[in-house]
């Protein structure tokens, strides 16, 4: 049975999370068709982010809403 599922992640900028969404998408096991919506928030997360050279403030939450077989 198909299941609603959430990924939920905080970034510096929106693109960098959807390319790296993209990129580990067939980790996953998602596919295009299977997203349902994807939403940009401001962060609520008060955790920093690793980066090249320390770690930064996140600037944006991304919520990717999709279905799933497992």
């Amino acid at each position: 049975m198909r299941k609603l599922k959430c990924f939920q992640v905080s970034g510096l900028t929106v693109e960098g999370v959807l390319d790296e969404f993209n990129e580990r998408a067939e980790e996953f096991g998602i596919k295009e068709s299977d997203i349902v919506s994807v939403s940009a928030l401001p962060p609520t997360l008060g955790t920093k982010l690793a980066t090249p050279t320390g770690t930064a403030t996140p600037k944006v939450e991304v919520v990717i809403v999709y279905w799933s077989d497992k």
